[in-house]
């Protein structure tokens, strides 16, 4: 088996209503998929993370001609051969987001060559994976007032759909950030909460947070400060008992043995799409298990990434473990896309807010490349700022 062809899919879709997050709003999706065609016809898919069109460029431009001929199944290998050969350009960012893509079809192909889901490769089980909503995204027409109520009514579909863990978005002003907080634990006294600012905050005014994040019982703080302010996490980690989130702008078991040595989290957030792929995810889960750090992965895009990100939660171990088994819950984006919504024939279904396992070989999941033309970009001629805006 060799790889014959490599095709990316940069994919956008608009919204029907602008959303936002601290750091920006944004009126559109962005995604990237690549597709690896095997010489015996076998096809293995990937999902990247990150700028589309930036990353279809370092895909075909330079990792593309680095793979034709080679085994898929060698995925150690071919992990390694696409690092060495851009070693001063791709320890971070880009190319990184592009290897991620890369591994995850060359896992999709080699589940698909032995006839087993990639789980069962990975060594985990079948057991169904307890899911957490993400949304609640700020909204630039309403006031204050009235977005918090639309914010909490959102919430309440997603609980009442089987949802018991919901993350809300936080990081608009302090005042706002408080009255949110405050008010879901008051609308969902029994639910699970974590919060995300997207490192919006400076020390002290996450320290703020941090202390009503503890008396309202949230499960963890996501982001809250800058990702390279190692120390100031660490700071803020040893100064509250709301456990410290981050990791979906880490790359690589370097960067993320960075933050275990720091001792900045006490949960990785790696984002199986762009941190290094599949391949690396089970290094930085080591490192993490060597430090007793929580593993949730991060997972934001369309029902690839999904899959890989449950299909590595199905073999994380549990820290330190006990009879009763503490869960490591599975981020399901809640936010509107038509793209997620209609380009695939197969994958993992929700029910009562817990992902069931398909037996399909390799991801299970199948794309439906007719479905693929109306959002796929072209580089020549689709080029703008737009398009370059990495969701979070």
């Amino acid at each position: 088996m060799e790889i014959s062809d490599v095709q990316c899919f940069p994919l956008r879709t608009d919204l029907s209503r602008s959303i936002g997050f601290s750091q920006s709003y944004y009126t559109s999706k962005n995604n990237c998929l690549v597709k690896v065609t095997c010489s015996d016809g076998t096809v293995g898919w990937g999902e990247c993370y990150g700028p589309n069109l930036a990353i279809t460029a370092a895909i075909e431009n330079h990792f593309k001609p680095l793979i034709i001929g080679k085994n898929p199944l060698q995925n150690e290998y071919l992990w390694n051969h696409m690092w060495r050969a851009f070693l001063d350009f791709n320890r971070q960012g880009i190319f990184m987001a592009a290897i991620s893509g890369l591994d995850i079809a060359f896992w999709d192909i080699k589940g698909k060559a032995l006839q087993a889901p990639i789980r069962t490769l990975l060594g985990g089980s079948n057991d169904p994976i307890a899911c957490y909503a993400t949304g609640m995204y700020f909204r630039n027409d309403k006031s204050e007032a009235q977005m918090l109520e639309e914010l909490l009514d959102e919430a309440a579909s997603y609980v009442s759909s089987g949802y018991t863990f919901l993350k809300v978005k936080i990081g608009k002003n302090l005042d706002f950030d408080r009255e949110l907080l405050s008010q879901f634990r008051c609308r969902f006294p029994s639910t699970k909460l974590a919060a995300d600012s997207n490192h919006a905050y400076n020390f002290k005014e996450a320290m703020s947070i941090a202390r009503l994040l503890e008396t309202l019982d949230y499960i963890w703080f996501e982001e809250p400060l800058a990702p390279d302010n190692y120390a100031d996490m660490a700071r803020l980690r040893e100064s509250t008992s709301v456990a410290i989130a981050a990791g979906e702008c880490e790359q690589t078991r370097f960067g993320f043995e960075r933050l275990a040595r720091a001792g900045s989290l006490d949960i990785f957030q790696p984002d199986i799409a762009y941190c290094g792929g599949l391949t690396e995810f089970q290094k930085i889960a080591a490192i993490a298990s060597s430090a007793h750090i929580d593993v949730v992965p991060h997972c934001w895009g369309l029902k690839l990434n999904l899959a890989v990100a449950a299909s590595a939660i199905s073999m994380l171990p549990e820290n330190p473990g006990r009879l009763e088994r503490r869960p490591i819950f599975l981020e399901m984006d809640q936010t509107e896309h038509s793209v997620r919504d209609s380009i695939f024939l197969d994958s993992h279904t929700v029910v009562d807010g817990a992902l069931q396992f398909n037996d399909l070989t390799g991801l299970g999941v199948t794309v439906d490349e007719s479905a693929l033309n109306k959002f796929t970009l072209h580089i020549d001629s689709s080029i703008n700022e737009e398009c370059f805006k990495l969701e979070t």
